[in-house]
């Protein structure tokens, strides 16, 4: 007999992410190795710098992955509270913590 599975989760989304650290005051780091990083702090992306990669290339150029790309493949979510402390998520474990929220 096979288990029934448990409870899907839901869909990690930037507007998501945003409300969530907008609401924790968090800094929350998302990390598709093979993609890139994007930054989210008090419900902002934190662009990179202008010399490292000017805003309209983001999701238009080759290098340059929407966030949207960077967010379906990340598999690690740094947060950072307000103490200072930094905490690996897996995605499972993030998506959990978004439905909590």
């Amino acid at each position: 007999m096979i288990a029934a599975a448990g409870p899907k989760l839901s869909e990690i989304t930037l507007e998501k992410l945003q409300q969530f650290t907008g609401r924790s005051n968090m800094l929350i780091t998302i990390d598709a190795p093979l993609f890139g990083s994007v930054m989210i702090f008090n419900g902002r992306v934190l662009n990179k710098g202008a010399s490292y990669v000017e805003p309209e290339k983001i999701g238009n150029s080759t290098g340059f992955p929407a966030y949207g790309q960077i967010l379906a493949e990340a598999s690690r979510f740094w947060i950072v509270d307000e103490s200072g402390i930094r905490r690996r998520k897996c995605r499972e474990e993030m998506a959990k913590l978004l439905e909590e929220i």
